[in-house]
């Protein structure tokens, strides 16, 4: 590979330079990209387009995909799925069948490479047998199935499908000896015929079953050639035709005809026999090809070569180009060098722009421009004046003077000029005085002037730039009248520096200068002077330029503040500016356009503005203009042209003609990056529609390309989320949008873009489909619904219950007041009765006494039951020893109690309250109605949520078997199972009744 790249070098330096006799020459500035653009090398080896309008381009350090604006590299150090097992790419070919781009590196690998995902899906290693004998491979080619891989001393056939070398042997088919077959190309024509072009042998032709048909020879390709030894760089097809660069020139193969044949090449042309570097098709009738001494264009039908020239001589890529993709929809090449891309227009009708001619004549600086028939341009320079012919391109200096500000031509033809001599008159190329021909102007030749106007048929208006006023000079009487801030008679206050003069449609004379706009009378001498202000701010607004009109308005240019649209009173409407596409707001001069449009010169390229509606179109030194920096008075409108100069040269621009883009861009989506907490997912696909998005996304980003390579600078992007705003999002210049927050659901996300005069493409969609949390599932949802509810209704019952058991406890309180408390005081009753009637018998007294404590303490224990304190075992037997202790005492009864707990002592319910100290107190009452007994017993204990309650005595006992349960005993039992106790009575005849209920 040194070796190539040094005989390229040397090539370029060495190789000598070829003019042809009468070769027409473009200049033009072509759009350069390098490293700094993004560009994995410097080094161009191979351009190609493919089906979705991408280009891919080879280098020595790998390979670059472009959509006009990005580079996507594709190297050593790329990804996995990106990576290349290889640095240089000898060769690209699209496989259309299926779609991908096979990709040859001179010393590694050949791989294939999906067009849609951008991921490479197959690699081929030809060396892996035999590592130490790596073949230099220049080359591919495809027919149907069978991929060629051809280089030095080999040429490999790979069938795809079965994943092997066919075992085809070219050599021995054509009877080539080792080391003379060194193929640099292969092609195969409409019959399948195989065309090998061999370094140092010759173009080897096989039948489609690769049988040989003919060779031929370096002998025969070389005739009438230096070079020593031949070699074939490059090829283009047209139609039928096969045409070779070659170090012998051009060759043409006829595969139109049964037997192919060489075709004759003009020999009137020598730039035609030079050592071509590079070809490509540019359209039916013309080729574009490249030598070490820069680019051409050959149109076959006309026999004409045109030479393409760097307007930036120090930067010229041209002389080292050795690749060329030619866009024939475009009209727009691609030049492959040595220091990077260049990409031009060629086919600019627009825009005529004259700079230099020769090697020796190059105009540098203008300062003003005038023509004075339809190909003679008087152009005046910072360091003389130029005669240029329009037609034939010739420009020569006719005068040295610098500084030639102003060029003019009033009604009878004479054209003056003024400059850092004086003021002149020029017939045809010679300068003489204007005072040797008007002896008034002698006065003029001290001033410096900037602009002249013809007012009417014998008034001619000159402004000076340098503070001498404004000179009106009568053509018939010859006289000089001046206007000054100082004049005597002839007073203009706040006349200052002339920048140009403007006759309105009224009749009136606009003098624009650096503070105010003077409408002046130069018949009557009367003049107003307007303040231009900005509506906004109301600050002042100087430095008028130049003025121009349309049926309703004025527009005026600015140094500074962009154009003013005013009304007829010089009443500001609107400042346009930057902000409104304008390419820069320093404009010098203004040109009305059929009363719809004003172009208008910047120091930043051209603008054309459509007034209604407002669109803005810039123009540039790469669109095909002779610079970007235009001067302040070089320009002149007519009819059908205007004519605009400054850095080297002037433009002649034809408005009419001046391209519209209909064309929406091609829009896809490129990557699709999803930021997760588990890491990232980058995917890229170009039909992409749908994707799924994982439930801890943080980020989801989403770029997209739009092509437009007429003028990818331009193009403008939307977007909008259907489910979220039907109203489309501008994104300016930014192809992606980052969404962050969006909850779970499913969305669909429009774009689409528009190109440099507003035509937007049809969106394109993607649907995305953002998978929820766990706990935003529908499912976890419906669980959450399910419990809530359930808790619902556990809450529902579980009141219902207690307010069931409260009923319950105040019926039972009820039944108890009815049957303890009504008995009580019905007994109180009687007693009462009995008082009243026996006066004397004071037992009937103390009946009512007993049966009123009776129903005391009834109450207090009903009231102790109802009460909320957290009543434990300890409080339930101090109520049990209230009761019991004064019945004991009352019937000579020892009562002994014992009550033992563990440290958690458990709360007792409502319920367990009642039901427990009435168990007790029937007990402890049955037993002192029926045992006669000396001792009772009450023993209460707790252990976790185990209790137990025994109550025992010493009395009678009785036959638990002999005796019948009467409505105590039921209680017992009735009032255990209420609260979920087991209850047992133990009694023995003569040893006592023991009554024990517990809960495990």
């Amino acid at each position: 590979m040194k070796s190539f790249r040094y005989y390229i070098l040397l090539t370029v330096i060495l190789y000598p330079t070829v003019t042809s006799l009468g070769q027409e020459t473009k200049f033009i500035t072509p759009i350069k990209y390098t490293q700094n653009d993004g560009l994995s090398s410097y080094y161009i080896t191979k351009i190609i387009k493919d089906s979705y309008g991408f280009l891919w381009i080879g280098t020595q350090e790998g390979l670059n995909l472009f959509d006009g604006n990005r580079f996507q590299t594709f190297t050593k150090r790329s990804p996995a799925k990106q990576k290349l097992k290889g640095s240089f790419i000898s060769d690209l070919l699209e496989d259309k069948k299926r779609n991908c781009l096979w990709v040859l590196l001179s010393y590694g690998e050949v791989c294939a490479i999906d067009l849609q995902t951008r991921v490479v899906i197959r690699r081929i290693s030809l060396d892996a047998s035999n590592p130490d004998n790596v073949k230099w491979k220049r080359c591919l080619a495809l027919k149907g199935d069978t991929l060629w891989i051809a280089g030095l001393d080999f040429a490999y056939a790979y069938h795809i499908t079965k994943n092997k070398i066919l075992p085809v042997d070219i050599r021995a088919k054509c009877n080539i000896g080792n080391g003379e077959l060194n193929v640099s190309m292969i092609h195969f024509d409409h019959q399948q015929r195989m065309i090998l072009c061999a370094d140092g042998y010759g173009i080897i032709i096989l039948d489609e079953n690769l049988n040989h048909l003919r060779t031929f020879r370096t002998e025969e390709l070389s005739a009438g050639s230096t070079n020593t030894k031949l070699r074939f760089w490059d090829a283009g097809k047209q139609k039928h035709i096969l045409y070779i660069a070659s170090s012998a020139g051009l060759k043409i193969l006829n595969t139109a005809l049964p037997e192919l044949t060489l075709a004759s090449v003009d020999t009137t042309l020598p730039v035609l026999h030079s050592e071509m570097l590079s070809i490509a098709a540019s359209s039916d009738s013309s080729l574009m090809f490249s030598t070490s001494a820069g680019v051409y264009e050959y149109n076959l039908l006309e026999k004409k070569v045109t030479s393409f020239r760097d307007n930036n001589p120090a930067d010229n890529l041209f002389t080292t180009t050795y690749d060329i993709y030619y866009d024939q929809q475009l009209h727009q090449a691609w030049l492959g060098t040595l220091a990077g891309i260049a990409s031009f227009p060629t086919r600019v009708v627009h825009f005529r722009s004259f700079s230099e001619y020769g090697t020796r004549v190059k105009i540098k600086h203008l300062f003003s421009v005038l023509p004075v028939s339809e190909n003679v341009v008087y152009a005046g320079d910072e360091n003389g004046i130029y005669y240029v012919d329009t037609y034939t391109g010739e420009i020569e200096q006719i005068n040295d003077a610098g500084s030639n500000l102003m060029l003019f031509q009033d009604a009878a033809h004479h054209v003056f000029v003024s400059n850092k001599k004086g003021f002149h008159i020029i017939e045809g190329k010679k300068l003489i005085p204007a005072c040797e021909v008007f002896p008034s102007m002698k006065l003029l030749d001290s001033d410096h002037l900037s602009c002249g106007i013809q007012y009417n048929d014998s008034l001619v208006l000159f402004g000076s730039i340098i503070q001498k006023g404004l000179t009106i000079w009568n053509t018939r009487t010859g006289k000089l009248q001046v206007y000054h801030r100082q004049s005597v008679g002839h007073t203009i206050e706040g006349l200052t520096i002339i920048n140009y003069l403007y006759k309105t449609r009224s009749g009136d004379v606009m003098i624009l200068t650096e503070k105010s706009v003077i409408a002046f009378n130069p018949l009557t001498g009367k003049y107003t002077t307007h303040t231009i202000r900005d509506n906004l701010t109301q600050e002042v607004i100087s430095n008028f330029m130049d003025m121009c009109e349309t049926d309703d308005h004025f527009y005026i240019a600015t140094y500074g503040d962009g154009l003013i649209e005013t009304d007829k009173q010089l009443r500001v409407k609107k400042i346009i500016r930057s902000e409104d596409g304008l390419n820069n707001t320093c404009i010098y001069r203004v040109f009305p356009y059929q009363n719809k449009s004003i172009l208008v010169t910047t120091n930043e390229g051209l603008s054309m503005i459509y007034l209604n509606p407002l669109k803005i179109k810039n123009y540039f030194q790469t669109d095909g203009l002779n610079t970007n920096a235009f001067e302040q008075l070089c320009g002149y409108q007519d009819d059908h042209r205007i004519i605009a100069g400054g850095v080297d040269g002037f433009t002649i621009i034809n408005p009419a003609l001046l391209p519209s883009n209909a064309r929406p861009p091609d829009l896809y989506f490129g990557k699709l990056k999803v930021n997760t907490k588990s890491g990232v997912i980058d995917t890229s696909n170009l039909t992409l529609e749908k994707m799924v998005i994982p439930s801890d996304v943080l980020q989801t980003a989403v770029s997209f390309s739009a092509l437009n390579f007429s003028n990818p600078k331009e193009v403008r992007y939307a977007y909008k989320i259907n489910e979220l705003d039907n109203h489309w999002i501008d994104l300016g210049k930014q192809n992606f949008v980052d969404l962050i927050g969006l909850s779970p659901g499913d969305y669909t996300l429009q774009v689409r873009a528009a190109n440099e005069d507003g035509i937007w493409s049809e969106p394109r969609a993607m649907g995305l489909i953002y998978i929820p949390k766990w706990y935003q599932t529908n499912l976890f949802k419906f669980v959450i619904v399910l419990m809530g509810a359930a808790c619902i209704y556990g809450l529902l019952r579980y009141r219902i219950d207690q307010l069931r058991k409260q009923q319950e406890i105040r019926k039972q309180i009820g039944n108890d007041l009815h049957d303890d408390i009504g008995s009580i005081l019905n007994s109180l009753k009687i007693f009462t009765h009995l008082a009243k009637r026996e006066p004397e018998n004071k037992s009937h007294l103390g009946q009512i006494e007993e049966s009123i404590t009776q129903a005391t303490t009834s109450l207090r224990d009903m009231i102790w039951v109802l009460e909320e304190p957290e009543d434990t075992i300890f409080e339930l037997m101090e109520r049990i020893k209230k009761f019991a202790l004064p019945v004991c005492v009352a019937n000579q009864v020892e009562l002994h109690v014992t009550i033992s707990s563990d440290k958690k002592t458990k709360v007792l319910l409502k319920t367990e309250k009642r039901n427990l100290l009435l168990l007790a107190k029937e007990t402890i009452n049955n037993s002192i109605k029926y045992a006669h007994g000396k001792n009772i017993s009450v023993s209460l204990t707790q252990t976790g949520h185990a209790m137990r309650l025994k109550i025992s005595d010493d009395g009678v006992g009785f036959d638990l078997h002999k005796v019948t349960y009467g409505k105590g005993l039921k209680s017992i039992q009735f009032r255990a199972r209420q609260i979920n106790f087991t209850s047992e009575i133990i009694s023995i005849p003569g040893k006592g009744t023991s009554v024990e209920i517990w809960r495990d």
